[in-house]
């Protein structure tokens, strides 16, 4: 865990009200699919806290998807090549990728896209190509995408059918499951579809994980903003112990 002042090198509109900000900084930027990090521009006073964001990409450069959804974001998707960037991380736990013998099954929805992206990357330079489902509400709420395709085989849904599937990202994913019960799930997304695909995944005894999405301040567990409730009836922190979580330890059966 780092705190690094980065200096932005690329801003990339991957879809209406998205940015891609690509970062570097004298040091290589640690992370791993699922991780996250807090990171804060030089724009005074407000607003005070840092934003938490999933990582796109580390190493000799990091990268994060910014989506337009109030003053924080709204002003990091504003900044320019060669502006300061101050990140801190990385955080939490990632995905746990093994040795696959299982058919690796992506699901994504929003900006949940981000730490998928990143795996499925890390999943083709070892040589496996994943099966990526995406969802969104229309062909504008897609970033991305042709990134995902360029790694992985790419299944979009969109609920208007504006492209690829008309529908939610659960219809395709109860198929391909049907089609391999073998398979391994991992999920990031909002709230809503994150329980969904959950359950698709624990009906067909597939194992699967998900990334959740939380507000947080601080990312270290002092601040208890991001508390969550599993089904052993306790309390884990989405920034401490998660982002990556068991889908049955928060959408299983409560004990």
């Amino acid at each position: 865990m780092k705190v690094l002042r980065t200096r932005i090198t690329e801003v990339v509109c991957p879809a209406r009200n998205h940015a891609l900000l690509r970062f570097a900084a004298d040091e290589v930027i640690p992370g791993e699919p699922g991780e996250f990090v807090m990171v804060r521009g030089d724009w005074g006073c407000h607003p005070v806290l840092p934003r938490a964001f999933s990582l796109v990409e580390s190493g000799v450069t990091g990268s994060i998807l910014v989506k337009a959804a109030g003053p924080g974001s709204d002003l990091l998707i504003g900044m320019n090549v060669g502006d300061e960037l101050v990140v801190f991380g990385p955080l939490g736990n990632g995905f746990s990728v093994e040795p696959f013998e299982r058919r690796p099954v992506l699901v994504a929805g929003g900006v949940g896209v981000a730490p998928l992206l990143f795996l499925a990357q890390q999943l083709a330079a070892a040589g496996v190509r994943s099966t990526f489902l995406y969802g969104a509400r229309t062909e504008h709420d897609l970033p991305l995408a042709d990134d995902i395709a360029a790694v992985a085989e790419l299944r979009v849904t969109t609920e208007d059918g504006s492209v690829g599937e008309k529908g939610l990202i659960t219809e395709p994913l109860q198929r391909v499951l049907q089609e391999d019960p073998k398979a391994i799930v991992y999920s990031c997304g909002p709230e809503g579809m994150l329980e969904a695909v959950a359950r698709v995944a624990m009906a067909q005894q597939v194992e699967c994980q998900v990334a959740l999405e939380a507000p947080m301040a601080c990312g270290m567990g002092t601040c208890k903003g991001c508390a969550v409730m599993t089904t052993a009836g306790s309390y884990k922190y989405v920034c401490y112990d998660g982002p990556v979580f068991a889908a049955g330890d928060i959408y299983g059966e409560r004990a």
